[in-house]
């Protein structure tokens, strides 16, 4: 389930026709009681458009190995300098550089919106974004409990599953803990409610900030520049997650569309150190057809995924994870010689040996000269 009801379920296929395929089938063109945003529009247009009428039954009809051609990009590298103390490294930016030039070669005219000067998404970020989501969870997560039989928080809320979670910490949570949740549940119990750890700010005004974000972000790129989708890097490649610092993260841009409430498309773009890496498009609600077509084409232009097959790898880069051998001084080619006539050798086991050595020393002046991972 989603964090928060207005926030869209997350799908992982194994490519983009699969999620055309999942989207065919999650959908709904008529309201469902269940879900009320199957009956409405999503946060970015609110009060301005109206549910189309038209919403499509199979999107694998959008599927295009050709779908870049003559197709409008707009790209923004926002973000990717990184919002925590770590820079973005050098092969990252490089590669997102090479993600971007495969949307010309496949056909599309790129406009670089940071260099044409829109400042939109930093005009005005999503601000709210966290506190609709606690606020949201808090909600929806008691009325998910109401549905569950049989289990310790069947009927139960977010404080009941808090309780859980604390009694049975040794099993539940045994390396990180529930600050979200527990932030989640402090909130102030009303809309209106200025919300401290917020700075004061309620969820309301938290509504219309996220809301403004997508009218003057997204919206606003996509009609000053008559643009298909806005494009930039998903965020840094896949990381490890360790026991001791948890998630290494630098970037991520999926606020530039979801707390609005539109459609992200992410796909593979690159390999980094034998890391994958990805990037998003985006564009207004209720434009999955044209975000299919686009990211179908990208997918079958560049093959990234095909030729970079999912896998559970035992470290990363596959190779030079060793360092070089080194060869200390004195101990080359004559040196190897030498000591094999010390040792009885005939002249011609000497010779074997001072060739060994050399064959080695060649090696590991190749070695020196190879680009070396850091």
């Amino acid at each position: 389930m989603p964090e928060s009801s207005r926030f869209l379920t997350r799908k992982i296929p194994s490519g983009v026709a699969d999620a055309a395929a999942a989207l065919g089938a999650v959908q709904s063109r008529t309201f469902d009681g269940r879900d009320p945003a199957t009956g409405g529009v999503p946060l970015g247009w609110k009060g301005r458009f109206m549910r189309p009428a038209n919403i499509p039954t199979d999107y694998t009809q959008f599927l295009d190995p050709n779908g870049l051609k003559g197709a409008k990009i707009g790209i923004t590298r926002l973000g990717l300098s990184g919002f925590t103390n770590v820079t973005t490294p050098e092969p990252v930016t490089a590669a997102i550089e090479d993600a971007f030039a495969a949307l010309t070669a496949a056909g599309a005219t790129v406009i670089d919106l940071d260099a044409a000067g829109f400042t939109g998404f930093t005009d005005f970020p999503p601000n709210g974004e966290l506190l609709v989501l606690e606020f949201d969870f808090r909600n929806d997560v008691q009325a998910y409990f109401a549905t569950r039989m049989g289990v310790a928080v069947a009927g139960g809320t977010l404080a009941d599953a808090i309780a859980f979670n604390n009694a049975h910490a040794d099993v539940e949570m045994p390396y990180f803990n529930q600050d979200l949740w527990d932030q989640a549940e402090a909130l102030a119990p009303g809309p209106d409610g200025p919300q401290p750890v917020f700075g004061g700010m309620t969820y309301n005004q938290a509504l219309e900030i996220d809301r403004l974000s997508g009218v003057n972000g997204i919206d606003a790129a996509i009609s000053k520049f008559g643009l298909d989708a806005v494009v930039t890097a998903t965020d840094n490649p896949a990381w490890a997650t360790d026991l001791v610092y948890g998630d290494h993260f630098i970037f991520g841009t999926s606020g530039l569309a979801a707390a609005e409430g539109y459609p992200i498309v992410q796909v593979p773009s690159g390999i980094v150190f034998g890391v994958p890496l990805g990037i998003s498009f985006f564009e207004a609600a209720f434009s999955e057809p044209t975000l299919i077509k686009l990211t179908s084409g990208y997918e079958a232009f560049t093959q990234v995924r095909a030729h970079n097959l999912p896998t559970f790898a035992r470290t990363v880069p596959f190779d030079h994870i060793n360092g070089p051998t080194l060869i200390p001084p004195g101990e080359g080619e004559d040196h190897a010689a030498s000591e094999s006539l010390k040792l009885g050798a005939s002249p011609t086991q000497a010779k074997a040996a001072k060739s060994a050595a050399s064959a080695a020393a060649a090696a590991h002046a190749r070695e020196l000269r190879r680009k070396h991972h850091m």
